[in-house]
């Protein structure tokens, strides 16, 4: 009868294996490698925080313009719809009323006029508050107000018609990158 060499317990009773160094040499490739996926996992979160932010600005600013489109049932009748920015990371969507209550709305001033950083419940003209995430800031902010008067939306942006367009950036604070939105007097808005 033939027997049959079981070659596993051979290898339970040798002593060959990894040596201290070959361990160490794995786990500190284990270990570099884990470290620039870290690093790569903080750049894009990052980068998704300014991408969500961006879409944020451009929601309210499209918001505000379907709003001076739309006509509400309202006691008193906005003579516009805007959105204001302001440093560090706020921004409001408004409704433009006018102090007289006049019809034609020839006495209205094309800005917010309640504090862009407290509570929305406290203005008439407050619709919306809007805060960005505590790692983004403006870094530039060529306009404060930008108003959509109905029917047409005309767009006026910080109280003066010349001002042919406006552009927002903002940068995480952490590092270099920094996302734009720029806002046309025309009422065109692009992400850059």
């Amino acid at each position: 009868m033939k027997s049959f060499n079981l070659s596993i317990f051979k290898f339970c009773n040798s002593r060959e294996g990894f040596t201290l160094l070959e361990l160490l040499v794995v786990f500190g490739i284990i270990t570099l490698l884990s470290t620039g996926l870290l690093f790569y996992n903080r750049t894009t979160e990052s980068q998704l925080i300014l991408y969500k932010d961006q879409s944020k600005i451009i929601g309210a600013l499209e918001k505000a313009k379907a709003m001076s489109i739309e006509s509400f049932s309202e006691t008193t009748a906005a003579c516009g719809y805007g959105v204001s920015f302001s440093a560090p990371n706020n921004i409001v969507i408004f409704k433009d009323l006018s102090p007289s209550n006049d019809p034609n709305c020839l006495d209205i001033n094309f800005a917010y006029n309640g504090d862009p950083a407290g509570d929305c419940q406290n203005y008439a003209e407050c619709a919306e508050k809007i805060s960005l995430d505590k790692n983004i800031s403006f870094s530039q902010l060529d306009l404060n107000n930008i108003v959509f008067i109905p029917p047409d939306p005309a767009v006026v942006i910080d109280n003066n018609p010349s001002k042919s367009e406006g552009v927002i950036k903002i940068k995480y604070s952490n590092n270099n990158s920094e996302k734009s939105v720029k806002v046309s007097a025309s009422g065109q808005i692009t992400a850059q």
